[in-house]
């Protein structure tokens, strides 16, 4: 599995969004060390679950922005966010059932490697420009 990092062109703008999408950047990062390293089964369910909790975390406060700021969109944001929550339970069940670490670090890193980036490039930006745009919610552009 590759490495995310963190550059400018993620940065949607507000400042929670953005320290929280940081987080979970870190996340995926600590999820390929383990899956990628000599780490016990044990530590690598540990680092889905909290990955799994992390993206609920992540996905609840966007979505409540979006209603605090009375989003149009809000409907297709929270659909692809049910989607990826989904599959991301579903890896980690996965894991748990066959502890197949060749098979886990590809399907994590097609799904969070590759989504992660293009929904905050894509989805994410349009939600900030109109948050900003019409100074909703409580969440500062800074």
């Amino acid at each position: 599995m590759n490495r995310i990092e963190w550059t400018d062109n993620l940065s949607v703008g507000i400042k929670l969004i953005d320290s929280q999408h940081k987080n979970w950047i870190e996340c995926y990062n600590k999820t390929a060390e383990v899956i990628n390293g000599e780490y016990s089964p044990e530590e690598i369910a540990r680092t889905l679950g909290f990955l799994v909790d992390y993206t609920e975390v992540h996905f609840s406060t966007e979505e409540r922005a979006m209603e605090e700021s009375n989003y149009p969109d809000l409907e297709q944001h929270e659909a692809e966010h049910d989607t990826i929550r989904k599959a991301v339970s579903k890896i980690a069940n996965d894991f748990m059932a066959d502890c197949m670490t060749n098979k886990l670090g590809a399907a994590v890193e097609k799904l969070l490697g590759t989504w992660l980036i293009q929904h905050i490039q894509s989805v994410d930006m349009r939600f900030a420009a109109f948050a900003k745009k019409n100074r909703a919610g409580n969440f500062p552009a800074e």
